[in-house]
């Protein structure tokens, strides 16, 4: 009786497999202390440098730099505005300013409106002693303002009899200006013609000719009118 003929076995394919790593043994868990979040780091000198030159630089760039640039910028856009409303007498000796009311007595010279402060800039605000509308002393200091100016027999603006509510206002209207006409050219010896030119001169008028109302800066008409004059008053007092 014959063996059974042995059948090959398939090959066998060896699959690489990883080394097992070694077991780590489990890490004990942390204690309470190390759970705390460590504290935020001292204040320390590098920040203290830092912190004073950023403050240092800002100052610098906003409190003087931009005002110099804006200074020069002005300067050569507008140089009158950006040295000040002040201006000259013709004399030299003496400015004024534009903006502000100066007390003006010289018969010879346009008057401003009354000043309860005396155009005084530091003395402008608060109670300035006005009457109320039915306070009798009203009429009393109107007609005193008016036999002042020699305004007697005729309708007086009312900004002439009245204190600005500042008392520096150096405008007044035009009406204001051409009524004090006949008494300059009295007490100057010019013609009523040349004054009326040199006030329809200095006549300002609205702007964009509907918002506002046209007024006369009375300190730029004296300062044209100074240099007319044949024997010319003191300058218009100012600041030395």
């Amino acid at each position: 009786m014959t063996e059974p003929e042995a059948v090959p076995s398939p090959p066998v394919t060896l699959i690489p497999t990883s080394p097992v790593p070694a077991r780590v043994p489990p890490v004990a868990p942390p204690d309470e202390g190390a759970r705390r979040i460590a504290p935020e780091p001292p204040f320390r000198r590098p920040q203290l440098r830092a912190g004073v030159v950023a403050v240092l630089a800002t100052m610098l760039l906003l409190g003087v730099g931009f005002n110099v640039v804006a200074s020069l910028g002005v300067a050569g856009v507008s140089p009158g505005s950006a040295q000040g409303p002040f201006l000259k007498n013709p004399n030299g000796t003496l400015e004024v300013s534009r903006l502000l009311g100066v007390n003006i007595t010289s018969p010879e010279l346009f008057w401003l409106r009354p000043s309860a402060t005396d155009y005084q800039p530091f003395l402008g605000a608060g109670d300035n002693g006005f009457y109320g509308p039915t306070d009798p002393a009203l009429l009393n200091e109107t007609a005193a303002y008016a036999a002042e100016l020699g305004l007697t027999n005729v309708t007086v603006p009312v900004d002439l009899v009245t204190p600005s509510a500042s008392g520096l206002g150096a405008d007044v209207t035009p009406q204001a200006a051409l009524v004090q006409i006949p008494r300059v050219a009295n007490m100057s010896g010019l013609n009523q013609s040349v004054l009326l030119t040199l006030v329809n001169q200095e006549i300002v008028p609205p702007l964009f000719s509907w918002l506002g109302t046209p007024y006369v800066n009375v300190v730029l008409l004296d300062l044209a009118l100074l240099p007319l004059l044949p024997h010319p008053p003191a300058p218009l007092p100012g600041r030395r």
